[in-house]
């Protein structure tokens, strides 16, 4: 007997599509599920950004409660070229004269001309010291020499393989010595050049002690010893300032620790004093009230478009109805309605020019605003001020700070909706699969059963046609 080869074959009947209508039928449930995941999904996603736009507010909010905000300074140099500032919160504000006399600049020494950089110098041990060479009136030597209490001298092996210009470069640049050699070419050969960091306490002292292969003294440099073997092209010099007419001195070009809080950079030398400006930074303290502004709205329209019916196009935000979110928005516009007593002059976001409009964000009255600015102390208190045993004076920049913390921290109200959310996905993940299976194990038990019936239906027409067969042969042979 021929084996079945297509499902509903024996039996004539179309099992194939019966199968599947009875299957997409089954797999209704699965496809109602998926459909809640994906709105899930979807509020998950939502409630992240309502997160993070709480996490800005909390950062906004926290700025205006710091003391370092209030009294950030700012600067400006006549001839920023030439002098350069920068302020902290700690700088006082003032006007200050400056007057730039020397240039912090690297002593450079160099060596006699040598034919190639592969010149053999030779071999030996060359010490490097820093430290400050002071002239001798008195000669000889041509100086004195003081080493640096920070550093500590280096020796440097040069040994019969390493004994050519440029491997020398190569030993005292591996050194770490407070030393950058090079190479430097001209009409008569190379040399090497040292370069020091700069500052009169930088300056180098070489010291050579000759191997079995003399010539290493070329390298030598050591006033304090009238030992001048190579040349100094350039002293190691400080810079040198008049502040409002005092004297200062650096071994670097930048004054870090003349004036509190002001770090100064000198660029170059000045016939005229540079007249430097240190105020108060109204704009940057105005720039973060404005930053707490657009933070709470960002939260407030967030939330709002996310919980709202569109009428128009008959369409629900994916939080709509739900009662976290709704909450968290009546917080955060009961919060801007709040009064706070931390300041005698102000109370309310209203009165420093900060209006609720209908839609629940802030919109800033400049004029009422620049009053406000005028009267910083006060300001900062409104902010600010931080009272535990009396809440009705906490500032209105710590109330959001709290508020804007307890959302979106790690155990936050937000924290425990999406893990609610993410649990429900979980469990719905869990009844797809369940669902599936149970699906696959009907739609296996279809098939075998449609294909039971060809078989029975296959034999029985087969049965059939045998049995004609016998007839029509038996009224042959009776005819």
């Amino acid at each position: 007997m021929a084996s079945i080869s297509s499902l509903g074959l024996g039996s004539n009947i179309d099992a194939e599509n019966i199968i599947t209508q009875l299957m997409a039928a089954e797999k209704v449930p699965i496809t109602k599920v998926e459909a809640e995941n994906t709105k899930l999904e979807t509020k998950l996603s939502t409630w992240g950004r309502i997160q993070s736009s709480f996490s800005a507010l909390k950062d906004a909010s926290a700025a205006l409660t710091k003391d370092s905000f209030w009294s950030a300074t700012s600067a400006t140099s006549s001839d920023d070229k030439s002098v350069s500032v920068s302020t902290t919160s700690s700088t006082a504000s003032g006007n200050y004269s400056i007057q730039v006399n020397q240039l912090a600049k690297s002593q450079y020494l160099a060596s006699s001309s040598f034919s190639a950089k592969d010149a053999v110098v030779g071999d030996g041990t060359i010490r490097i010291e820093l430290g400050t060479f002071t002239a001798n009136p008195v000669a000889p030597p041509a100086a004195t020499f003081a080493a640096k209490a920070a550093a500590s001298a280096v020796d440097i092996d040069i040994g019969p393989g390493d004994n050519t210009l440029e491997k020398i470069r190569d030993k005292i640049n591996a050194a770490n010595a407070g030393v950058t050699a090079s190479l430097v070419y001209d009409a008569t050969g190379a040399r090497l050049v040292l370069r020091g960091a700069p500052g009169s306490d930088n300056a180098m002292k070489i010291s050579v002690t000759e191997g079995a292969t003399p010539g290493l003294s070329a390298l030598a440099y050591d006033p304090s010893s009238d030992i001048t073997a190579m040349s100094e092209t350039q002293a190691a010099t400080d810079a040198k300032a008049t502040i409002n007419g005092v004297p200062v001195t650096s071994s670097t070009n930048t004054f870090s620790d003349v004036i509190d809080g002001l770090t100064i950079q000198v660029g170059k030398v000045t016939t005229e004093p540079v007249e430097v400006n240190v105020k108060q930074d109204n704009e940057s303290i105005r720039k973060g009230i404005e930053a707490f502004r657009s933070a709470y709205n960002d939260v407030v329209g967030l939330i709002r478009v996310q919980t709202l019916y569109d009428e128009g196009s008959k369409t629900a935000g994916p939080l709509q109805g739900d009662s976290t979110a709704t909450g968290l928005l009546g917080q955060l516009r009961s919060m801007a309605y709040s009064s706070s007593s931390g300041s005698s002059l102000f109370s309310r976001l209203t009165d420093i020019g900060l209006t609720a409009a209908k839609d629940g964000t802030l919109s800033v009255d400049n004029a009422k605003l620049d009053t406000a600015m005028g009267k910083l102390p006060e300001l900062k208190a409104f902010f600010a001020t931080s009272d535990e045993a009396n809440p009705s004076r906490e500032g209105l920049a710590e109330r959001f700070r709290k508020l804007a913390s307890q959302v979106s921290d790690s155990e936050g109200s937000i924290s425990s909706r999406t893990e609610g959310i993410k649990g429900s996905i979980k469990r719905n993940e869990d009844k797809i699969e369940r669902l599936e299976t149970r699906s696959s194990l009907i739609e296996n038990r279809l098939r075998a059963q449609y294909t039971a019936l060809d078989q029975s239906m296959a034999k029985l027409n087969s049965l059939s046609s045998y049995v004609t067969a016998q007839l029509s042969a038996l009224n042959k042979s009776s005819s």
